[in-house]
């Protein structure tokens, strides 16, 4: 598409007193020279594409590439066989003045003026989506307050160059995410309306140009002083509404687990008064380990998903105040004391939620230690896991057993060992009394 524009712009810096009429031709003087071949190849292609209309001799017409001797050569050049190509950027405006072609090339340089353009176009664009009426036809539109005014879409290009200071901000106040956009609409609409109203249809827009920084400062003159009388006390009941929601699932993200928090210690206690030292590892000592891990790690994995939770809800609290810094003023102190008030809220339940993370690891770690304490021995000869009492107590049975009674006791077995004796020598026959035989 821009071969041909290539082309033509190699011949462009030598062209002189080039001039545009308003039917989009132009003429210009060229210093010809017969053994240029290059500038006769560039001109024979450029008739070939219609660029050239004609070649003239003063009042004689030649043809490429028979240009004849040397002198200067008058060309008619169609600019409607240059897609893309301006002389000016006044001709990309009269041709382009509300949206900015995708690849175009002009011959003036100026910067300025080309920076004062796209920040026209830009300010255009904006207007053409809060205007009340919008003619693409007739290339105008209309402001519509108290009375309609019309804006032909004709400016100069040097009513541009102020532009692109102001239209920045421009474009930032009337964007159409502020919630209240309408109203910074209809105070831009109104300033506007107050400086256009006395000047002619055709010269409104470029007047609009020149005068942009007194329009918006009179519009912001205006918004601040609606804002100052603006109450707030609906916005702060509705934020306050907001903040105790907020508040509220801030409280339920530790709610939601506090009864399984709560067994957690419970279980703990319970598990390891289980435990029985042995010499080695044992099936029970195993189970009652790996039942606390799964149920300390069951919790883990609850706090985990209650800290997306938590994290969801502070992505709704900044969100919420996102949306109200667009509704009010640096003037709302109160606004931000509340919210800086939930913000606290949100780092307490957040520190919890880590403290009760650290604690879980901590009863994990601790029931780990237990299995490792009950399952070794050499370890319990230093660290026993249970008392000594009751090996004490037997150690004491066993040694009273073998310790003498005591005397009183021995003296009494005697007596009743000697009675028993009595008794069998009483029952004993005895023997006859009859004489013996010397008597």
């Amino acid at each position: 598409m821009f071969q041909v524009v290539d082309t033509f712009l190699q011949i462009r810096q030598r062209l002189l007193d080039v001039k545009e009429g308003e039917d989009g031709w132009v003429t210009a003087t060229l210093e010809f020279q017969p053994n240029d071949t290059a500038l006769i190849e560039l001109l024979n292609q450029l008739q070939q594409e219609a660029v050239i209309a004609e070649f003239r001799r003063g009042d004689v017409r030649v043809y490429a590439p028979n240009f004849g001797e040397s002198g200067p050569l008058t060309l008619k050049i169609d600019l409607g066989h240059l897609p893309g190509y301006f002389e000016t950027y006044q001709a990309l405006i009269e041709r382009f003045p509300d949206a900015e072609p995708d690849e175009y090339r002009v011959w003036q340089s100026n910067p300025e003026v080309e920076a004062g353009y796209k920040a026209a176009v830009e300010l255009l664009t904006v207007l053409k989506m809060k205007a009340e009426v919008w003619d693409n036809t007739r290339q105008r539109f209309f402001l519509v307050d108290q009375q309609a005014i019309e804006i032909f879409l004709i400016y100069e290009a040097t009513q541009t160059v102020s532009l692109p200071e102001i239209v920045p901000a421009v474009v930032r106040f009337l964007d159409s995410q502020h919630l209240d956009s309408d109203t910074r609409w209809a105070f831009f609409r109104k300033a506007s309306g107050r400086t256009l109203r006395d000047v002619s249809s055709e010269k409104r827009l470029g007047f609009l140009f020149e005068q942009l920084k007194n329009v918006f400062d009179r519009t912001q003159e205006d918004y601040s002083l609606y804002l100052e009388r603006f109450s707030f006390e609906d916005l702060l009941k509705n934020f306050d509404e907001k903040r105790l929601k907020f508040v509220g699932d801030l409280n339920q993200v530790l709610a939601s687990i506090q009864t399984s928090l709560i067994a957690v210690p419970i279980g703990f206690f319970l598990v390891a008064e289980k435990f029985e030292p042995a010499s080695g590892l044992t099936g029970k000592n195993l189970v009652l380990a790996v039942g606390g891990l799964i149920f300390v790690g069951l919790v883990f994995l609850l706090a985990a998903n209650q800290g997306k939770t938590l994290l969801g809800v502070k992505t709704a609290i900044d969100t919420f105040e996102d949306e109200q810094k667009k509704k009010v003023t640096e003037a709302s102190a109160r606004l931000g004391n509340l919210l800086a008030d939930t913000r606290g809220q949100y780092a307490r339940v957040r520190l919890l939620l880590i403290a009760v993370r650290i604690l879980l690891v901590l009863f994990a770690t601790i029931l780990l230690a237990a299995l490792v304490l009950c399952s070794a021995p050499s370890l319990q000869r230093y660290l026993p896991y249970v008392s000594k009492q009751p090996e004490k107590n037997a150690a004491r049975v066993s040694s009273s057993e073998a310790t003498p009674l005591p005397p009183s006791e021995s003296s009494n077995d005697k007596v009743e060992q000697s009675t028993d004796e009595k008794d069998v020598n009483a029952n004993k026959p005895r023997p006859s009394s009859s004489p013996s035989p010397d008597n």
